[in-house]
């Protein structure tokens, strides 16, 4: 598929670039900030604690990890491409199981001895979706590439997250808090399943009917819609039930309009609250450097990979698109009652990483716009030359040559 380009600014930068940036900027890093230092604020005069064995702190934190997977992946659409299909299933299977092991390796050789930072490298190995919806309207990427990063960022959430619980159940000491009620991973991933299939049905018993399927949905219908999408968010959260929650967010689509948006945010800020909270018993920036730097480099090495045959100006985008939010703030909270240094260690971790997101892409920016600038001078030498010559030969001139952007 042919790259789209948008009208370039009066400055040769691409339209939308800039208010895009910003945008991406507040969410990604300006507005968690200022949301985690009043929860930090907040937590040196009430300390929260993070209990293991569900209760109030594990249905909470099991609700927000809830409402994060059902927004991301209900905003999917079909790919761009229908041969990009199987790069997704490969990004969010064995892309999300590479990164996690490269990202292991890396905390393994720095920080020997310690096995519970593989949970740790697992709960970083996925892409914000939220921060990939904000910036693809500003990125200069084909809408194939677009859609690629859209998907992959949508569903390696769910797979990082029973990932998680696999791995947590064999490395941790008490791990009881992460299930949530779940006794052991067979049963979590039957309980998927039943979620999924009842989810089905009840999607068949109050969809718009098919002779009515172009007409809007009726109040009455949407109100019975989103009734039951309640009922399946509070049945996956009590019995952590997310991996089918997510999956069936992909045909249980109630009219929502801007609210679900708005309560995948409101779940975002509310976790960042929480974390900065937990926070206030201080943070580990070694641990959390490192396993930063590794979770970035690791979408590079993954990115490169999965994105062979697209053009050079999508590879490196994809393979700089590493971000980290909602979902790994969640899956923070929901390890701290095992892990009690997740926290401290994460959040650190992904302020590295969205540093790293907005650095290199600034640069990588710069560098693009630096090669369009050199290439349209070159062209108007040429022409100038071609001129010259032409005059000094008597001729009547040529046509100037088209100019072309260097990728």
């Amino acid at each position: 598929m042919a790259e789209e380009e948008a009208a370039p600014s009066p400055d040769g930068e691409t339209g939308g670039h800039g208010a895009g940036g910003r945008h991406a900027l507040l969410l990604t890093l300006v507005l968690p900030l200022l949301i985690a230092g009043a929860g930090l604020l907040t937590g040196h005069f009430w300390t929260m604690e993070a209990q293991a064995g569900g209760g109030l702190y594990g249905h909470l934190t099991a609700g927000l990890l809830a409402i994060g997977l059902y927004g991301s992946a209900g905003g999917v659409g079909r790919p761009e491409s229908r041969g990009d299909v199987y790069r997704i299933v490969v990004a969010i299977t064995f892309g999300v199981g590479v990164k996690a092991a490269f990202i292991a390796g890396v905390l393994w050789l720095a920080f020997r001895g310690e096995p519970e930072y593989l949970v740790l490298a697992v709960a970083m190995a996925q892409i914000d979706p939220l921060s990939v919806s904000a910036m693809l309207e500003s990125r200069d990427m084909s809408p194939r590439a677009k859609s690629l990063l859209a998907a992959w960022a949508s569903f390696d959430d769910p797979v990082t997250t029973v990932l998680v619980v696999i791995l947590g159940s064999m490395v941790l000491t008490d791990a009881g808090s992460i299930s949530s009620g779940a006794t052991s991973y067979a049963q979590t991933l039957a309980g998927n399943a039943v979620l999924l299939v009842v989810a089905a049905g009840l999607w068949l018993v109050v969809r718009q009917p098919r002779a009515r399927r172009d007409e809007p949905v009726g109040p009455r219908r949407a109100a019975v819609q989103i009734t039951v999408l309640v009922a399946l968010l509070a049945v996956a959260t009590w019995q952590f039930l997310m991996l089918g929650l997510a999956v069936s967010a992909l045909f249980f689509r109630p009219p929502l309009g801007r609210w679900l948006g708005r309560a995948t945010n409101a779940a975002l800020w509310v976790a960042t609250f929480l974390l900065g909270m937990l926070l206030a018993e201080g943070a580990d920036f070694s641990v959390g450097v490192v396993l930063g730097v590794a979770t970035f480099v690791a979408q590079g090495v993954v990115g490169a990979v999965v994105t062979l045959g697209f053009p050079a100006r999508d590879r490196h985008s994809l393979c700089l698109s590493q971000q980290n939010g909602i979902t790994a703030i969640i899956l923070a909270l929901l390890l701290e009652p095992a892990l009690p240094k997740a926290v401290a260690v994460i959040a650190p971790a992904i302020l590295v990483v969205n540093l790293l997101h907005l650095t290199s892409n600034a640069v990588l920016a710069r560098v693009r716009l630096g090669r369009e600038r050199l290439a349209r001078v070159t062209d108007v030498l040429i022409t100038v030359r071609d001129t010259e010559q032409d005059r000094a030969s008597g001729g009547t001139g040529r046509e100037p040559p088209t100019p072309s952007v260097h990728r």
